[in-house]
């Protein structure tokens, strides 16, 4: 686990970014990419976390997120958080698809086959931005910034967005006893 505390708020981020994800919208984040980090200091390149669904056509539909956490959340993090959705045309970057991919490859059956229809989608380039959404998850000790509101008004009409924010007021002590917590079941 990470031991500085901006690496941990950045992870804490992510996870509970997947978890939103995963129980309140209709897509599965079948990869935990956390658990394949090279250090534990090191972020993975790519994008924060990538959902996917199947629609009722079994044609493939992405969900591209992005994750900060602030002690005070800025209108500079939100429109870099904008600038990291946009990049790659909209859509979840190469790297972070073929690392889906290759874990889900690595399992049998409809795993498998995501997998493989996840290198589709890769080596045509074919996802068209309608079936890309993006989410920008947000955790932090302020409120909701009125940058984030603007930002989510702002957004392109070629594809779904959402935002979320979650307000922790003690933000840093929050990160620092989650991340004390899961140290001490790793001692039992």
């Amino acid at each position: 686990m990470p031991r500085s505390p901006r690496a941990r708020s950045g992870e804490l981020g992510e996870i509970l970014a997947t978890e939103l994800v995963e129980e309140h919208l209709e897509f599965e984040v079948p990869v935990r990419r956390l658990r394949y980090k090279d250090g534990r200091e090191m972020a993975l390149r790519g994008d924060d976390f990538v959902g996917l669904k199947l629609d009722a056509q079994q044609t493939l539909h992405f969900l591209k997120g992005e994750s900060k956490s602030r002690a005070n959340l800025a209108n500079a993090t939100i429109s870099e958080a904008r600038e990291a959705l946009s990049r790659d045309d909209g859509r979840p970057t190469a790297t972070s698809l073929l690392f889906v991919a290759d874990r889900l490859m690595e399992g049998e059956g409809e795993r498998r086959q995501m997998g493989r229809l996840i290198r589709n989608e890769v080596s045509s380039r074919a996802a068209p931005p309608g079936r890309t959404s993006h989410m920008l998850f947000t955790l932090s000790g302020n409120a909701t910034p009125q940058a984030l509101l603007d930002d989510l008004a702002a957004a392109d009409l070629v594809r779904p967005h959402l935002s979320a924010h979650l307000r922790i007021e003690d933000h840093q002590a929050f990160i620092q006893a989650c991340y004390e917590r899961a140290l001490a079941l790793g001692n039992d």
